[in-house]
């Protein structure tokens, strides 16, 4: 059964008694019995322990546990919501997250969880007001200060993003995951050598986060030196072969260094392993069609990506050379417009405008 068909039910529970139409305590401990307590805090610690291996349905039925006997633990509420989100059950997340916060309406964690759950539903407004209700409990909280960068970001405030991140950053030096998006927005502001200097940060503090390895292709691709950007890349393959995102973007090198057989093996790897499902393969692959001059499958390839990802800079960027190739100024100019709307402070971007 899934974890949201209790949602109602238990939303129902909270309010009730919230709104004192129950004598229970406001103290959730309180409202059960003394010996009870030990017993709940147990099928918690039980069900992170679950949670964290990926026993989502014995998870499940620990967090469900701990709510029949008491409705209004925040703690249960708040993990029942973090299982949601994994589940891909956002509707029922937030109204968990809800439910804890209206038990403990000044826990920031509560509220940063429902900061993030309106960030990835694109509730940018919401996200945003949520996050500063964070900093205003906690003005050190650098999750918050995280996540609130990356709100800004997604609203097309890079500088403000970027401020937002240093800060986080300075709260939490060791985090890999603040230094790599620094010199992602580095990158996007048009200060490559400190774009650089993060990512590189990044894979000193976490040397198997694959993503960062894309990162660093990226800037040297952008700094025009691709035999380090192919290292870069090689090296990210050497720690997951798997990830669809790195392989296509080695390929994409490849192509502009000439290596076309060597693109083509990769290319196929990417295609068999679900590379239709992600933007950056489609377009690479569009790339390489249009080399070989099939203009019909390169424009339904190039199409095809932008509808998988429409923001994504990379697959911008190749749209606008695939447009320009086969001598359709209109749909160029038209991305480069939109890639001037992201992130007009990009090298990559410039560079097209000096052209």
């Amino acid at each position: 059964m899934l974890i949201y068909q209790y949602v109602v039910q238990i939303r129902i529970w909270v309010l009730y008694q919230i709104d004192g139409a129950q004598t229970k305590s406001l103290d959730s401990e309180a409202a059960v019995a003394e010996n009870e307590v030990d017993e709940l805090n147990k099928l918690i610690a039980d069900g992170l322990s679950f949670h964290d291996s990926g026993n989502v349905e014995a998870a499940r039925d620990c967090y469900l546990r701990v709510l029949e006997h008491d409705p209004r633990n925040s703690k249960a509420l708040d993990l029942a919501g973090l299982l949601c989100m994994q589940c891909g059950e956002p509707d029922a997340a937030k109204e968990f997250y809800k439910s804890a916060i209206e038990v403990e309406p000044d826990n920031p964690r509560f509220l940063l969880h429902l900061g993030i759950l309106l960030l990835e539903q694109d509730e940018l407004v919401e996200s945003e007001s949520v996050m500063q209700q964070v900093l205003e409990l906690d003005t050190d909280y650098a999750d918050a200060r995280f996540y609130l960068a990356l709100n800004m970001r997604a609203t097309n405030r890079r500088e403000e993003s970027k401020e937002m991140l240093e800060l986080a950053c300075a709260l939490d030096r060791e985090n890999s995951n603040f230094h790599k998006w620094l010199g992602l927005i580095s990158m996007e502001t048009g200060d490559l050598v400190t774009a650089l200097e993060y990512t590189k940060t990044a894979l000193e503090l976490d040397a198997d986060d694959v993503t960062a390895y894309v990162q660093l292709g990226g800037v040297l691709c952008a700094l025009e030196d691709l035999v380090l950007a192919e290292k870069a890349l090689r090296a990210g393959l050497d720690i997951n072969p798997e990830d669809i995102r790195c392989r296509a973007e080695l390929a994409a090198v490849l192509i502009e260094t000439d290596q076309f057989e060597a693109a083509k093996k990769e290319l196929d790897t990417v295609m068999s392993k679900g590379g239709r499902e992600h933007g950056n393969a489609l377009s690479s692959l569009a790339l390489f069609e249009s080399l070989k001059g099939d203009e019909k499958k390169t424009l339904d390839l190039i199409d095809d990506a932008m509808e998988v990802d429409g923001k994504s800079i990379d697959v911008l960027l190749r749209a606008y050379k695939i447009f320009t190739k086969l001598g359709d100024p209109k749909k160029a100019n038209r991305v480069l417009d939109e890639l001037q709307d992201i992130a007009p402070d990009d090298p990559r971007v410039m560079g097209l405008l000096l052209d």
